[in-house]
């Protein structure tokens, strides 16, 4: 499967409450400040027109930034898992989610074997996982490997990055918000 999108680690996340709201349309602010499963807004945002197409997934050690993020003591394999969330056809969302493999166990187990199953949906149906902090980014399309105009933008895309957890197991998910997305949300 040929991997389209790619996160940079030179992306720049601010911290919720540090991230000057005058920057952004409050439409897209509040897309971006939801707490709820973005998942199940993009399939009341379709009328239930929602696909999730898996672009890659793969294990792999996890680097310094990372594990300093997902405030792992110890070096970690994680699982490296990209996904495009499609609304009515339209790429609207990029994720990117890294799972320790010491966090996919006991009953989240089920992370190593999503396949083209929805993070979010099982995020938000577990009760014991909380999202412990949000953050805001704004980045260049380059910044995914992709050329602006792939993806009907000239601009800079807006993204959020969660880390959740459930007690010391802990999860990093990044969605960027692509412009077909953009363009619904303002409408």
């Amino acid at each position: 499967m040929k991997e389209q999108f790619k996160l940079s680690h030179h992306t720049v996340w601010t911290e919720i409450n540090k991230f000057s709201r005058n920057l952004i349309s409050h439409s897209v602010f509040d897309w971006l400040v939801d707490e709820g499963s973005l998942t199940a807004k993009l399939v009341d945002l379709s009328g239930d027109n929602f696909k999730l197409e898996l672009q890659s997934q793969e294990h792999r050690v996890i680097s310094h930034e990372e594990k300093l993020i997902l405030e792992l003591s110890e070096v970690d394999t994680v699982i490296d898992r990209k996904v495009l969330l499609k609304g009515r056809d339209a790429p609207w969302i990029f994720a990117h989610s890294l799972i320790p493999l010491s966090s996919a166990t006991g009953d989240l187990k089920v992370l190593k074997n999503l396949n083209n199953r929805s993070l979010g949906e099982f995020l938000f149906k577990n009760r014991s996982i909380v999202r412990r902090s949000l953050e805001i980014a704004h980045m260049d399309a380059k910044s995914f490997g992709i050329e602006a105009q792939d993806i009907g933008c000239k601009e800079r895309l807006w993204g959020r990055r969660s880390l959740f957890s459930q007690g010391r197991r802990s999860l990093l998910v990044s969605e960027i918000f692509l412009p077909a997305l953009i363009l619904e949300i303002e409408k």
